[in-house]
């Protein structure tokens, strides 16, 4: 342990020493980090110094290759060299073969051609076999007959161009791994297009209908079933696997976990650890391989040099342009993988394999850099960014502010992995105590309730900060006259902001897992749920809801549960019910179904079933209650508020509405919490009372 007040950067702290494989932006070999060292946790939790740094971990400049230095990230084209004179000038003289020209195509390089398309169905058609399941070989007949050059077919040409414009709308200012600007369709690989096929047909708008969406949504389960196999036998998923595999990958799991059936999201659990041993298994996201160009660029150098071209400075310009786009994108996917697995690992009781000290990387790059569609815009943002003094920071520098309360700038992604970050802080330090504890001894830093206590409050700086920077310029970047060419809606970035917020909150104040088989759960993660896990559940979740921590986690479900849906506070007529199967933002449907959970399990273990049953059967009753339930019990001012209040167990609308939203989704597993919040209403009305 670390005397108060020493940093990372101190001799004595070794930050490599849990780590047997590279850390994500290092080139060192240790061994595995399965749990947070201990002087990682003092350097985390302990008031900085002046200078503290995480990099001092031993230093940026070695943990970080030279070429992705972190001082010189997003100012690697601008100062000191004058092969990027034009560069700097914003004139690049025109290339055929540039990715700049490649680009002015303009919308033809988000056009699939007949070519690409048939190949795509060739694909599908030759290797998507399924004659060992004879279900399932009927959906593919289904999907594959008739004419499928009528548009109207569900692999005819506009709507598979719907589906990936489905996908860049709502879907990806999500989990921006994709650099859009230099994406062209006809030159992605074919696996990584059907992963994006897969969400965006998954996500397909309802103004196409249900029968349409309904069908989409099946083409979607039919590639996904197929899609982990092939990429697993692709020569390119062998270590070093290529960028656009770890792409496909996370792509393929955020499909397989949050829109299509539990076996395919238990699946996805399953393979999640397959994803993360095939990037610490000297993957492209450490060392020089993060940087090979892709083998049509590299035949270009060769041909251009066979026959005595010199490089100019528009190609110098162009190739390093895209020598950044995949350093970056590389970040993006190693950071994604780590919100995937903190935040799964908080909402469905999963494991967390990743833990925070691994990513000592920069958080992703200014949102006008990565939406600008050619070096010299590139060239310009640089410019304004270093005249307005902003600089990269490092991840664990940005968390480490977060827990100080210190205002970070980043975009809208950068503030999902900081709370990525603080998500997985909390689950490995609640394994850490729960491994003292078990063998008796003193808890360390204080015990739990000081590490507790300073994740609480850096919740609410987090919530804080990203309020205060979405009211000056997010969710686009610096003030100079550039924003992101494609940025999020306003109102969606509030919401996300709301979600992970009340995630957060509640997660640390109740086990998600009990809640669900106090509710009457009969299956999780695969196990059966037995009387003797019902009644241990129930005794556990008896004694909680008596304790200041239920007022808390209840009283932040409801805050979401009201910011959510109550009509007044959002933009929608009040006979709009809410509807999980059009709700496009990640994580909210799930997180409304545990804030759900959460308040039902605290009214039903203090007060019981309802004195009188409770019909409402018109959803505008439903409604109607729900609102007056959330008002004046969602209405208190601080979790303590709730001691004493009666009526918490009056929450039968609230339960109602959202069974109803859960109820036809594309998603199994809301349809499984549709059918739970059904036996939470039964045991209310006291007809399944245990």
């Amino acid at each position: 342990m670390m005397a108060p007040g020493s940093t990372v950067a101190d001799p004595g702290f070794d930050a490599l020493a849990s780590c047997v494989y590279p850390i994500f932006g290092g080139e060192t070999h240790n061994r595995s980090p399965f749990a947070m060292p201990e002087d990682f946790t003092a350097w985390l939790f302990n008031d900085p110094p002046p200078s503290s740094s995480s990099m001092g971990y031993p230093s940026a400049t070695n943990m970080i290759p030279n070429y992705l230095n972190a001082i010189q990230l997003q100012n690697q084209f601008l100062l000191g060299d004058p092969g990027y004179g034009s560069f700097m000038n914003g004139v690049i003289p025109h290339d055929p073969m540039s990715v700049t020209s490649i680009l002015d195509a303009g919308s033809s390089r988000m056009s699939l051609s007949n070519e690409k398309r048939q190949e795509l169905l060739a694909l599908m058609g030759s290797r998507f076999n399924e004659a060992a399941y004879s279900a399932v070989a009927k959906r593919k007949d289904a999907l594959m007959e008739g004419d499928m050059n009528d548009d109207r077919h569900v692999l005819g040409p506009r709507m598979m161009e719907a589906y990936i414009a489905s996908y860049w709308h709502h879907f990806h200012p999500q989990l921006p791994i994709l650099h859009r600007p230099s994406f062209v369709l006809n030159k992605a690989p074919n696996l990584l297009l059907l992963a994006v096929i897969a969400i965006g047909a998954s996500t397909l708008d309802k103004m196409y209908g249900s029968d349409v969406t309904e069908t989409a949504a099946e083409l979607a389960n039919f590639i996904a079933w197929h899609l982990r196999w092939e990429l697993f036998m692709d020569a390119d998923f062998r270590p070093p696997a290529k960028l656009w595999v770890f792409q496909a990958l996370l792509l393929l799991e955020v499909y397989e976990k949050m829109y299509s059936t539990r076996a395919l999201h238990e699946r996805a659990h399953i393979h999640h650890d397959t994803t993360l041993t095939l990037m610490r298994r000297g993957s492209s996201l450490i060392g020089r391989s993060a940087l090979d160009s892709p083998a049509s660029l590299r035949d270009d150098r060769q041909s251009r040099s066979v026959t005595g071209s010199t490089l100019t400075p528009d190609f110098v310009a162009e190739e390093s342009w895209t020598h950044w786009i995949k350093a970056e994108a590389t970040r993006r996917v190693a950071f994604a993988a780590f919100v995937l697995d903190s935040t799964h690992a908080t909402m469905f009781g999963h494991s967390a394999k990743m833990v925070a000290h691994e990513l000592r990387l920069p958080l992703p790059c200014d949102g006008a850099l990565w939406s600008a569609t050619n070096a010299s815009e590139v060239a310009r943002v640089q410019s304004s960014l270093h005249a307005n003094g902003v600089k990269p920071l490092m991840f664990l520098d940005g968390l480490k502010r977060t827990l100080n309360g210190q205002p970070v700038r980043t975009n809208a992604f950068g503030r999902t992995i900081l709370m990525a970050g603080l998500l997985s802080v909390s689950w490995h330090m609640n394994q850490r105590d729960l491994q003292v504890s078990s063998l008796g001894v003193l808890q360390a830093l204080g015990g739990r309730d000081k590490w507790r206590s300073a994740l609480l409050r850096a919740f609410d700086n987090w919530r804080r900060d990203f309020d205060e920077a979405l009211g000056t310029s997010e969710p686009g970047s610096f003030t100079g006259g550039y924003r992101a060419r494609h940025p999020w809606d306003e109102a969606n970035v509030f919401e996300s902001r709301d979600v992970l917020h009340g995630l957060a909150h509640m997660a640390s104040h109740v086990d998600i897992v009990d809640c669900q088989v106090f509710a009457g759960a009969g299956r999780l993660m695969g196990r059966a749920i037995t009387r003797k896990d019902y009644d241990g559940a129930r005794e556990k979740m008896n004694r909680w809801a008596t304790k200041a921590t239920a007022r808390d986690a209840t009283f932040y479900a409801l805050r979401f549960l009201s910011e959510c849906l109550l009509a007044e506070e959002r933009v929608l007529d009040n006979d709009e019910a809410y509807s999980g199967r059009d709700d496009y933002l990640l994580n909210r449907p799930w997180v409304l179904y545990v804030a759900a959970l959460v308040v039902w399990c605290y009214g039903y273990a203090l007060e019981g079933p309802l004195n009188h049953p409770v019909k409402l059967v018109r959803p505008a009753e439903q409604r109607h209650d729900m609102q007056q339930f959330l008002r004046r019990v969602g209405g208190v001012r601080e979790p303590s508020d709730l001691e004493g209040m009666k009526g918490c167990n009056q929450c039968m609308g609230l339960l109602m509405v959202l069974r109803n939203g859960f109820t036809n989704t594309r998603w199994e597993l809301l349809t499984e919490a549709a059918n739970l919040l059904s036996s939470c209403i039964d045991k209310l009305n006291g007809s399944a009372a245990a």
